[in-house]
């Protein structure tokens, strides 16, 4: 008696690993788009805080000798002295997110106005940085939600902190 033997057709078993392959490879690439898209948007807000701060800093390096005798040869008023025309669109949209002040000798950003200066004279900054500091935050009081978003969580557990606050600060010489 002669036995027959049937080999199974490989081309059956290939539509159930393709399906598994499809179930793992899918929240992989997903995952992966998804993380593309937070270091993406990451990047877009750094970038834009920084020129916003650069930008300022340089129009009130330039403007501090014109507004400090504007306010009767003063700076008591520095705090305010922001450029409304800054702004970075969906990153900077008030001057809420400015704050001006200064770089202490230990490189640290401090909220405070530098020293004036007689006319023509020329100040350096005790940080060797230079002499007015701008910082500006995102989001700051401005109303735009907050980095990430939506705020990464899986299965319930929070995997970043929900309040993360961009900034960059950008110090320039005050011009004589």
């Amino acid at each position: 008696m002669k036995v027959v033997r049937r080999m199974r057709s490989t081309r059956g078993a290939q539509i159930p690993e393709f399906a598994a392959a499809i179930i793992l490879v899918i929240p992989l690439f997903l995952c992966i788009i998804y993380l593309a898209y937070e270091i993406s948007m990451y990047m877009y807000l750094k970038t834009g805080v920084d020129a916003a701060a650069k930008t300022h800093a340089r129009w009130l390096a330039i403007n501090y000798n014109f507004l400090a005798q504007q306010n009767g040869n003063s700076n008591g008023n520095y705090a305010n002295w922001k450029n409304s025309n800054v702004r970075v669109a969906n990153c900077v949209v008030t001057n809420a997110q400015f704050t001006n002040g200064t770089v202490d000798s230990a490189g640290n950003f401090v909220a405070t106005a530098p020293p004036l200066m007689l006319a023509g004279q020329c100040n350096t900054a005790a940080s060797g940085k230079g002499v007015v500091a701008v910082k500006v935050v995102y989001p700051g009081t401005s109303g735009l939600p907050t980095w990430p978003f939506p705020p990464l969580k899986f299965f319930g557990a929070t995997l970043a902190p929900t309040n993360m606050t961009i900034a960059g600060i950008y110090c320039v010489d005050i011009e004589p």
